[in-house]
């Protein structure tokens, strides 16, 4: 598949965050960046069968009343984490 550049700009602790993870898993910085996007686009393109098949089971038992959960905050508690990582 052909290749395109695209000029991004991400601030310095970005970008510093980035470098220590590339460098911790024996990347360059444009290689993990690269191959972090390509993996993003997997996950939004069309989901697996399998995934799929667990979604719709997951559903089902949802309905039946089966489905055991875990609140948010036991998980957090269980795995230390003090606040949400994705803020």
């Amino acid at each position: 598949m052909a290749k395109k550049k695209k000029l991004i700009e991400l601030d310095e602790k970005t970008l510093e965050i980035l470098e220590k993870e590339a460098k911790a898993n024996n990347r360059s910085l444009k290689n993990y960046i690269e191959n972090h996007f390509e993996n993003l686009a997997r996950q939004l393109a069309e989901p697996s069968v399998e995934y799929k098949a667990m979604m719709d089971d997951l559903l089902e038992r949802q309905e039946k009343g089966t489905l055991k959960t875990i609140p948010i905050d036991e998980i957090r508690k269980k795995y230390g984490i003090s606040r949400n990582i994705v803020d």
